[in-house]
């Protein structure tokens, strides 16, 4: 008898769809459906599809690899080897990038004579390296005309994530998927608030696979107007000036306003997620102003969908690890909304135990502060190797304990020129052959995009298995967690 109550219990509290997909919302610490049961929201990053990270699918090589390609055909690689060594790593943190190629320029011009350096210097203003999507979007519009980079543009995206990814998905267990998207396939910097169709062409069919495979879609702000932080997932490495520019901010609020109001009868969105990792704003009170605009923007059009707005590391600083830093919503006037931090660890089982610990910490601290739902919208251990996989495993399952949210980062993954990696949960099968974006033909370019396809992936097993052992653990409410 104990045993049947048991699994009724369990299965209440699974998410149990009808044909028609049930708008979620926020009540206290849960998420609930439109029953008022309580769900727990388990799913997927499919990163770098409208967000581009070259990384990810492997279109380009790697700055430091780029510039060595280079000096290796000026003949000066072992001066420029000696160079990074000189001035260190680049640190996307406290760095600029431009920053950092004068300190790298001035320690090669030690090492070879006037001539060799104008001539390298002149290889790469020629051939500069892929840094983020700008680079990458403005070479192939230098190359191939407006037209061309958009015939190769359209390529991946019909390619990287299609209905076939979404049926994965959902065979694996995932009951939502996050969508990282770039504000410049919405609106052109030469026409703000002019919104263009070519990002909603590829929102409208993600809201259709979704609907077809009963999964639902979280829409996640990856690269704002002017960049919300200085990484280069933003599109613009070393740029972050979103919080320093109203322009910049009355942009964003128009654009979540447009896509608010696209979208707000659609019930295969979970959630808005405001700002990526919105790391560049100096403060709480900077932090609230702008996330406050989007709120209000959004709610001016849809009051029914949850909001999803992240810390962008602040638990991390100092200044907010002891009394916490989320606002209260009841103190902004916010409501359905969900608090949401990243975070990525590497190492032996003792240190992800430890993080574990931390991350329970400052989970449970603004969930009581804010009585909200906690998501994790980005983690993963990194290494591929059977302590790794299990250390993912371990904090699904404290999360899933705990009431929690979340979706590891990433779907899909190329890998090329790295060690082995948890990146992906399907990885290219062979190896990849790196486009040379600089110098392959349209056709070349074209037809290495064609081999992203699905088909072309296969299943991470050790990690799949992982993962669908923690998705199917019972549903906890957030109000009474282990």
């Amino acid at each position: 008898m104990r045993f049947i109550v048991c699994v009724c219990i369990v299965l209440i509290a699974l998410p149990c769809w009808s044909d028609e997909m049930a708008f979620l919302g926020v009540r206290g610490k849960d998420i609930v459906d439109s029953e008022g049961r309580v769900v727990s929201m388990r799913g997927i990053n499919f990163g770098s599809w409208l967000m581009m990270e070259t990384w990810i699918p492997s279109l380009a090589p790697g700055w430091n690899e780029h510039l060595l390609n280079l000096a290796a055909e000026a003949g000066i690689e072992p001066e420029l080897k000696d160079a990074f060594k000189e001035v260190g790593r680049f640190d996307d943190d406290t760095m600029t990038i431009r920053g950092y190629t004068d300190r790298l320029r001035v320690a090669l011009s030690k090492r070879v004579s006037e001539d060799k350096g104008t001539a390298f210097w002149q290889k790469v203003e020629k051939d500069p390296p892929i840094v983020d999507a700008r680079t990458l979007d403005r070479l192939l519009r230098q190359r191939f005309g407006d037209n061309g980079a958009m015939e190769i543009w359209d390529a991946f995206h019909n390619v990287w994530i299609t209905e076939e990814e979404f049926k994965q998905a959902k065979e694996l267990g995932f009951n939502f998927v996050r969508i990282p998207f770039w504000y410049l396939w919405f609106e052109d910097d030469t026409a703000p608030y002019v919104y263009k169709e070519y990002g909603f062409r590829w929102l409208d069919k993600a809201m259709r696979w979704a609907r077809a495979h009963d999964i639902y879609v979280m829409l996640d702000l990856h690269g704002a107007v002017g960049g919300q932080n200085p990484w280069s997932h933003t599109g613009d490495l070393s740029r972050g000036e979103l919080f320093k520019n109203e322009e910049y901010q009355k942009r964003t609020y128009g654009l979540w306003k447009t896509i608010a109001n696209r979208y707000r009868e659609e019930p295969a969105v979970f959630a808005y997620g405001c700002l990526n990792e919105p790391f560049s704003a100096k403060d709480l009170e900077e932090w609230k102003r702008v996330h406050d605009g989007i709120y209000r923007a959004i709610r001016s059009v849809d009051d029914r969908h949850i909001i999803i707005m992240e810390d962008g590391y602040k638990l991390e600083d100092l200044r907010y690890t002891k009394n916490g830093f989320f606002p209260r919503p009841d103190d902004m006037g916010w409501k359905h909304v969900i608090y949401s931090f990243h975070f990525y660890q590497t190492g032996d089982r003792t240190r992800h135990e430890r993080r574990a610990k931390a991350v329970l910490r400052m989970g449970k601290r603004e969930q009581t502060r804010c009585n909200v739902p906690i998501y994790l919208g980005e983690f993963n251990t990194i290494s591929d190797t059977p302590e790794s996989i299990t250390s993912m495993g371990y904090y699904m399952t404290l999360f899933n304990q705990q009431g929690w949210h979340w979706s590891p980062w990433t779907f899909k993954f190329t890998g090329a020129g790295k060690s082995k990696t948890l990146w992906g949960v399907y990885q290219y099968s062979g190896a990849w052959d790196v486009p040379d974006v600089h110098r392959d033909t349209k056709e070349a370019l074209l037809g290495k995009i064609s081999r992203l396809a699905a088909p072309n992936f296969h299943l991470h097993e050790p990690y799949a298995a992982e993962l669908k052992r923690c998705l199917t653990q019972p549903v906890v409410s957030a109000e009474e967690p282990k």
